[in-house]
């Protein structure tokens, strides 16, 4: 009967899995269940209708990480020529947000850009902290140029971030944990300026081109992004620094065919030239598990 609940261990042989495995799906969250009088029973018919997902996903692929226009649209063009056949799916919670999820197993990749500010590198100091057991890969997607937005014509002459607080510039903040909120705080504790000289700190979004229409339509003088929403949007750009574009997966999907498949992809000619984007080490392994 589909509509019988099965115990840890009914479940555990349907699975081929040992019972502490399925402990840690249902601590986990994985896996439908239910709690009886202190007991983990499972429906079978949810059991089977999850399994029948997982298996259907094991061609997909499940990104997150730090906002990227670009890497948006590589995605997209990758589901399109895999005749949908495989999907690839992007969620843009921050390069820090992107690790810990990429930690917890909610994802196969994540995209971070985290500049070290003690050694000068990007994200391998960070990934070494979040795994320090190992177990990922790490591959350049690109560089690409990071600074101010500001409005066309540059009205209050803005040169760098000492004078955003000099010309009581109103500011446009990226959303915490990405890697270029981090890389402002890095950036003001260099001028010694404190956030709170600055107007509009807290005033978050949670995009590159959400700072842009910010500064376009009025609310806000100047906020840090990359320079790509220049070309997209009529504003002006002072470029502060070129950032290195890793793309950090799991350990068990290295070496599968939808990863190898979606890594062709990258490396065959998929990406065309875009402002503010060098794609000269683009696909290069810098860790492998």
């Amino acid at each position: 009967m589909e509509g019988e609940l099965l115990t840890t261990r009914e479940v555990a042989r349907l699975l081929r899995l040992n019972e502490k495995k399925v402990y840690q799906l249902v601590n986990a969250g994985r896996i439908p269940h239910v709690r009886i009088a202190g007991k983990w029973l499972f429906p079978k018919r949810e059991v089977l209708r999850w399994l029948k997902g997982c298996t259907e996903q094991e061609k997909d692929l499940f990104f997150c990480g730090s906002d990227d226009p670009i890497f948006f649209r590589l995605l997209s063009n990758y589901s399109r020529y895999k005749s949908l056949e495989s999907l690839a799916f992007y969620s843009a919670i921050g390069s820090e947000g992107g690790l810990l999820s990429l930690k917890e197993g909610k994802a196969h990749g994540s995209c971070c850009h985290l500049l070290d500010p003690e050694s000068g590198q990007y994200n391998l100091p960070f990934i070494n902290r979040w795994f320090p057991q190992g177990g990922y890969a790490v591959v350049t997607l690109w560089h690409r140029s990071q600074g101010l937005l500001v409005r066309k014509g540059n009205p209050l002459g803005i040169r760098g971030i000492g004078d955003i607080v000099e010309r009581r510039a109103r500011f446009v903040n990226r959303n915490r944990r990405s890697g270029t909120r981090l890389l402002l705080d890095m950036l003001l504790q260099g001028e010694g300026i404190s956030p709170e000289e600055i107007i509009g700190y807290e005033r978050e979004v949670n995009s590159h081109l959400e700072v842009g229409i910010k500064i376009l339509v009025g609310e806000a003088d100047v906020g840090l992004a990359i320079e790509y929403v220049s070309h997209l949007l009529p504003l002006d750009f002072i470029p502060l620094r070129e950032e290195r574009f890793d793309l950090v997966l799991c350990e068990e999907v290295w070496g599968t065919k939808r990863v190898t498949d979606f890594m062709d992809f990258l490396t065959s000619k998929a990406l065309h030239p875009v402002p503010g984007y060098s794609f000269r080490d683009t696909g290069k392994v810098i860790v492998e598990p």
